[in-house]
């Protein structure tokens, strides 16, 4: 299971999987660390009984798009390897069978995180986090 976060709400998924557009132009870290250009899409997976009471929080996100201005529906995603601005869910399904819930988001701008620098990170999580062991 990874973890995710929407603004202050920390999430666990079955799958998060990002397709990037790597703008080497930008490469002056030794990797790609600035991904920008052209939209990022990401697929991410949730199972429904570790997130029971979420789903109406995703659906509320989605039924949201468009809706005013884009800072009222778009949103940032940070997660264990990477964070991103200007999300909004281009599709949501659900799988009754598998008791899944899986969404395609769009993001205007993307950022890997380096395994270096989230290295002490992911160390504090596992040590100190005891309520969320499942969180990798």
């Amino acid at each position: 299971m990874k973890w995710f976060k929407i603004g202050d709400d920390k999430f666990v998924a079955k799958d998060i999987s990002i397709q990037y557009n790597i703008d080497t132009t930008s490469n002056t870290f030794g990797y790609a660390k600035m991904i920008q250009g052209t939209r990022q899409s990401i697929d991410l997976t949730i199972v429904m009984e570790n997130n029971q009471n979420n789903s109406s929080y995703f659906f509320n996100l989605y039924n949201q798009r468009g809706i005013g201005s884009s800072s009222n529906y778009k949103f940032a995603i940070n997660a264990y390897n990477f964070t991103t601005n200007g999300c909004i869910i281009r599709s949501i399904s659900t799988d009754p069978l598998l008791n899944t819930l899986t969404m395609d988001i769009i993001c205007d701008y993307s950022t890997v995180i380096p395994l270096d620098e989230r290295r002490n990170e992911i160390i504090d999580e596992i040590l100190n986090n005891k309520e969320n062991k499942n969180i990798n």
